[in-house]
């Protein structure tokens, strides 16, 4: 058994990948998922759980977890075969449980068509649970994410779970990573309107408030409190200050061959009104983006914004 004081917020599987010496993110996932791990002497079975600077993370690998035989004739029942929950899913799970499965659909993959020829992220993953989770037969898929983009996709195990999530989508929270080509002053705050049905009349203010995780001599990445419906009114925020998230629309340059949009976190409540929340890491395609890039500082020449608003004009509170 190995311990080790957490000595900055992360989450508890790339804990395990950094000071764990787990060869594969699966590996630290089972260990997790088989409560060899603990936090303060607590076993979290979340591998997506983010764990506080100072706590300290104790585990087991699994090979010291697993006792040996014996002693092992070989021609027992079921000894040859693969367990199915050792399968490797084709994409990389975040969160499972008994109702739902989430995970990250990568950019350039789509995510599910009607046409049955079209090989989508859904269909990769349906057919992934008919070997490894067999006893799932009713599963649904939940939100969609564009082609160009990347995310966290969720997946009901059940059809009322399915109908629960979509009703009170609007009112989950969410978060995103953004990338755009520019420059923004550091943790501050976008604001823009909302299209109006009218011509002469502007829609409710909206405010999205950022913190600044890595900027380069071209790029910033943001990270935002919002949702894919909220990027159409944070792009004409973002355009009131030259500023365009990479690979989104015709004009943004586009260095990765993809968006700079990615769903990094999702906090749902189920049916019977408990809190889950999952998390991803930063896509590998902004990392390599930004590599070399330095955390948020001010820029010159550059000054907050003002944060107010127009009593008349009403808000949207920021999802």
């Amino acid at each position: 058994m190995e311990r080790k004081l957490v000595e900055s917020e992360m989450v508890l599987l790339d804990f395990l990948m950094d000071h764990g010496g787990f060869s594969t993110r699966t590996r630290a996932r089972t260990a997790i998922k088989a409560g060899l791990v603990t936090v303060d002497g607590t076993a979290v079975r979340i591998p997506s759980t983010t764990v506080a600077a100072g706590v300290t993370i104790t585990w087991t690998s699994l090979s010291k977890a697993v006792k040996p035989k014996d002693f092992d004739l070989g021609g027992a029942s079921g000894s040859s075969q693969k367990d199915p929950k050792s399968i490797p899913a084709p994409y990389d799970i975040v969160f499972e449980d008994d109702l739902l499965i989430g995970y990250v659909k990568p950019a350039g993959m789509v995510f599910a068509s009607p046409k049955p020829q079209v090989k989508t992220s859904y269909t990769r993953m349906r057919e992934w649970m008919a070997k490894a989770r067999p006893e799932c037969k009713d599963v649904h898929f939940v939100n969609r994410i564009e082609k160009e983009s990347s995310g966290i996709c969720l997946i009901a195990k059940d059809l009322q779970l399915r109908k629960h999530l979509q009703d009170h989508w609007e009112g989950m929270e969410s978060g995103m990573y953004v990338v755009v080509d520019g420059h923004l002053p550091p943790d501050d705050v976008i604001t823009a309107f909302e299209p109006s049905d009218s011509p002469k009349k502007r829609g409710p203010l909206r405010e999205f408030p950022y913190r600044t995780m890595r900027a380069t001599s071209t790029h910033t990445m943001l990270k935002f409190r919002m949702c894919f419906d909220d990027v159409p009114v944070l792009m004409s925020g973002l355009r009131r200050h030259s500023c365009m998230v990479v690979g989104k629309g015709k004009e943004a340059p586009d260095p990765m061959s993809r968006s700079g949009l990615h769903l990094y976190a999702l906090e749902i409540t189920g049916l019977d009104g408990e809190s889950r929340e999952l998390k991803s890491r930063v896509p590998n395609e902004f990392l390599q983006l930004m590599k070399g890039g330095k955390g948020p500082k001010a820029i010159p020449g550059k000054s907050g914004h003002k944060k107010t608003r127009s009593p008349e004009e009403g808000t949207r509170p920021v999802r």
